[in-house]
């Protein structure tokens, strides 16, 4: 095989291994981080069978929040590095502002249950309002990106930047082996 096909090959290799190996000792421990401290909490959150339940997981994914960004300033702490996306809607203030509202939310579906149990309501009605409101209320937590829209992006910012960048840097790398190729190709 000549030269040139060899050095074809060996970069084809590397745009195809590189990445790869990134993925694997970059991307992948932080995302199992990431995980660890609050995805697992979403997916309990999302999982609770009673409002009780989930305003427990709400309350431990708020607090988590607050103590991995512990000094931050939430009104300035993005989920995004794109300055023109960085806006109210991506912060981490308004990620504390949906913990509230969710968190009053939760505390008045258990007064209402509480006062419906109280005055002897139909029980077939009470249990299919309960469920849909849970079901509701699951909806509502994964509306505008999930539960944790705010927090994941501005955690990959902060506490694991090469894993958020990790693809773009692929995306560069696989570029500059296109054109090492095709100049290996012309030329001779």
């Amino acid at each position: 095989m000549e030269t040139r096909g060899k050095i074809i090959i060996i970069l084809m290799m590397l745009g195809i291994l590189i990445p790869i190996v990134t993925y694997v000792t970059v991307f992948l421990p932080a995302n199992a981080q990431y995980n660890k401290k609050f995805a697992s909490k979403v997916t309990m959150a999302y999982d609770q069978a009673t409002f009780e339940g989930m305003k427990e997981q709400v309350l431990e994914l708020w607090k988590e929040m607050n103590n991995t960004f512990s000094g931050f300033n939430y009104s300035e702490t993005y989920n995004t590095p794109w300055y023109w996306e960085q806006t109210y809607d991506n912060s981490l203030a308004a990620q504390q502002d949906y913990f509230r509202q969710l968190v009053n939310r939760l505390d008045s579906y258990i007064e209402l249950y509480q006062k419906m149990t109280s005055n002897t309501t139909n029980p077939v009605y009470l249990e299919d309002w309960y469920h849909n409101s849970i079901q509701n209320f699951r909806v509502e937590m994964k509306r505008e990106g999930g539960l944790d829209w705010a927090i994941e992006g501005a955690w990959y910012l902060n506490f694991a930047p090469l894993a958020y960048w990790w693809l773009y840097y692929s995306g560069i790398f696989w570029v500059i082996v296109f054109v090492l190729i095709i100049y290996t190709i012309v030329t001779d």
